[in-house]
């Protein structure tokens, strides 16, 4: 009897967990296309996952102003949309992030890669001329970015502004591009294991920024070189150069842009309500007086008011919050 029981026991945890995972595959994915206008390109395409339990936008409750807290984006480097619609599917490498969306009532957002930039050359390795032929072709590219999402928000209901954006690789290095040229539209940032970073623009420091490497990645210095400039410019950045990290993933990555997403919905307006009220600091006081400080070179990290004692100033980054400093690094409680 006990065995017969464990059996019916067994079936109904299976048929449970079935649909579980059944409920997850099968939320519907949105798919927009934005004609290029421009030789030599291909059409932008975007794909939107809606959260879990969120009200289609013709069936949105009077008085509210989305049907979403708000956007997530995910970059990567493929211009194929094939390739890049599993980015907002659960079979896809980014489950985690489609697990903080649920959570926190976001939409997810992907589209293709629409290039013009120089893989391996950063802005400030280029010939004054070469940079400003750049400039004026990215920005109509940009442009047409700019068009496709605001249509893709109109459309379902999704604020236009303060997306959370993460960009992997080429998608990083779109990403930043991106943020830096239109920074109303990004509220925090992370872009890992870019291979080449663009000049600081003068509003990009309206934006929360996570930068992440390798020491072994290609970009690794062009990546030291942006996040003492943007110090310098006055950006609120948090750096992390991973030891014997080559252009890839990792375990202590994931946990960083984790927490540093958590960190950000704090004070992420809540775009479902119109009485939302701003928090008493903003997203960037703890960088201005962070809890912990680390030390980029050695991923040690120590309280703000010994981490003088330890380390050199230029390898300093600032730490806001105890989660932060536990992923970014090994936290050394004492004097």
């Amino acid at each position: 009897m006990k065995v017969y029981h464990r059996s019916i026991l067994t079936a109904l945890l299976v048929v449970v967990l079935a649909c579980l995972v059944q409920g997850r595959m099968s939320a519907e994915i949105h798919r927009l296309v934005e004609p290029t206008k421009l030789e030599g390109f291909e059409d932008l395409t975007f794909f939107l996952r809606m959260p879990k339990g969120a009200e289609p936008a013709n069936e949105r409750r009077s008085g509210r102003n989305s049907s979403v807290r708000g956007v997530l984006a995910i970059c990567t480097w493929s211009e194929k949309p094939e390739a890049v619609r599993p980015n907002v599917e659960w079979g896809g490498s980014y489950g985690r992030f489609l697990e903080l969306a649920d959570e926190h009532g976001l939409a997810v957002v992907t589209w293709t890669n629409f290039k013009g930039y120089q893989i391996g050359v950063s802005g400030d390795e280029m010939e004054r001329e070469d940079l400003k032929a750049y400039e004026k072709a990215y920005k109509e590219r940009a442009r047409e970015w700019r068009h496709g999402y605001r249509r893709l928000c109109r459309k379902h209901g999704l604020p236009e502004k303060n997306a959370l954006l993460y960009g992997y690789s080429g998608g990083g290095q779109m990403a930043h591009r991106l943020a830096l040229r239109m920074p109303e539209y990004f509220f925090a940032v992370h872009i890992h294991v870019n291979s080449s970073y663009d000049v600081l623009k003068r509003d990009g420091n309206q934006v929360l920024w996570l930068v992440t490497t390798g020491t072994r990645e290609y970009g690794y210095p062009a990546a030291v070189r942006f996040y003492r400039n943007a110090l310098e410019a006055g950006y609120h950045m948090i750096f992390r150069a991973e030891e014997n990290l080559g252009h890839e993933m990792s375990p202590a990555t994931w946990e960083t842009s984790l927490a540093f997403f958590e960190y950000s919905l704090k004070f992420l307006p809540d775009a479902r309500d119109p009485q939302w009220k701003l928090p008493p600091v903003d997203r960037f006081y703890l960088m201005r007086h962070p809890a912990y400080i680390g030390d980029y070179l050695n991923g040690e990290v120590f309280a703000r008011e010994v981490a003088a004692k330890h380390m050199d100033p230029s390898l300093m980054v600032a730490l806001p919050t105890r989660e932060i400093a536990e992923a970014w690094g090994t936290v050394l409680d004492f004097e």
